[in-house]
């Protein structure tokens, strides 16, 4: 099913990817080449929610939402809100769609 959202990617820079690899390899077994991993592409991708109800608005990482999200049963991710707890927080497109935005 097709996503009826963006979601936004930011690629991390050289400093950052470098400072990832030495972390991971500070706590794991199996160890990763910094400098192979410095040259790969590496972004993190998150997603802004907006709630219908208050119209609070966070940016989320989307590793999480799409754990928690079952795509077969919506076409969006729906979530409570942290400021008011209702069940209304949506990604911002959908929020616009919905608003009669943009």
């Amino acid at each position: 099913m097709p996503k009826h959202f963006n979601t936004i990617k930011r690629y991390l820079s050289d400093d950052e990817k470098r400072q990832r690899a030495e972390e991971y390899n500070e706590y794991a077994f199996d160890k990763v080449d910094v400098e192979a991993f410095i040259r790969k592409d590496i972004f993190d991708e998150t997603i802004i929610l907006k709630c219908l109800n208050c119209g609070f608005q966070e940016e989320v990482d989307y590793d999480i939402i799409s754990e928690m999200w079952n795509e077969f049963q919506s076409d969006y991710p729906e979530s409570y809100c942290a400021n008011c707890n209702k069940p209304d927080v949506v990604p911002l497109d959908v929020y616009n769609r919905i608003k009669g935005l943009k």
